[in-house]
């Protein structure tokens, strides 16, 4: 296993991505990359089209210029795209790279055994930070079961924060869909585990712990137990990342 404690920083947004309410967190983002590249990329709503796209991107690129930084976005719509070295090497470059909003199952199928996948996952071995909002965890979710019985065959995610999975809006999702809540954790593998994330909050993988950054709240659900953690607390009992041997050596050979 590589040592968790070496890995960039892994950010599991509920939601904000681009807006004020991620100021803290985005700002504790920044001094950890070092004056490298920042990333946006907007796959995760490539099926709403081009120009669902370039919104994303734009609120992106506002919000880290109110930062006092450039961001560039990575217009990255499929799998043959995900797959040209040209974008790749971006990625290899970057030192933070935000996945915005859309469907996680989309993010993951199109980045799944392509060349700015296998990027992204050395470059976040070599420190840098990854972040996803709401459909944007389909690149750091643990893969599990879809809860949708309709949903499309392959990944769900791709697990650079596995065993974690995270739900975005759950603050909503708890009071609104409280059935579909249920359908997620009881869908988990062994070894997994489902941690919900409201809205404008983020739990962030840094330094060797999982802490809470935001406004609100993340809920760990662990043996049958919910346990909630609020702003700047320290989530001891969430898994570290693991990546295995096996995984490094497909990233560094190929």
């Amino acid at each position: 296993m590589t040592n968790s404690s070496d890995l960039g920083p892994l950010i599991l947004a509920g939601s904000g991505e681009y807006t004020p309410t991620m100021e803290v967190v985005d700002r504790y983002l920044l001094a950890a990359c070092d004056g490298r590249p920042v990333l946006l990329i907007a796959t995760a709503c490539a099926q709403e089209g081009d120009e669902r796209m370039t919104w994303w991107e734009e609120l992106g690129v506002a919000h880290f210029r109110r930062l006092g930084v450039e961001a560039l976005p990575l217009r990255i719509r499929d799998r043959s795209e995900a797959d040209r070295p040209e974008h790749a090497e971006r990625i290899a470059a970057a030192g933070l790279v935000w996945f915005s909003g859309g469907s996680a199952v989309y993010l993951a199928q199109a980045f799944e055994g392509t060349r700015s996948w296998r990027a992204l996952e050395a470059a976040n071995r070599r420190g840098a930070g990854v972040a996803g909002a709401s459909g944007g965890l389909g690149v750091l979710n643990a893969d599990a079961p879809s809860p949708w019985p309709d949903a499309p065959p392959g990944p769900t995610a791709l697990g650079l924060a596995a065993p974690v999975r995270a739900m975005a809006h759950f603050n909503r999702m708890e009071a609104r869909r409280p059935e579909f809540l249920e359908r997620i954790v009881s869908s988990l593998q062994a070894g997994q585990m489902a941690v919900g994330v409201d809205e404008d909050t983020a739990v962030v993988w840094t330094e060797g712990a999982w802490r809470v950054m935001g406004h609100k709240r993340v809920v760990v659900f662990q043996a049958g137990q919910r346990l909630v953690f609020g702003t700047g607390d320290r989530v001891d009992v969430m898994p570290p990342p693991l990546r295995s041997e096996s995984a490094e050596h497909r990233v560094q050979s190929a």
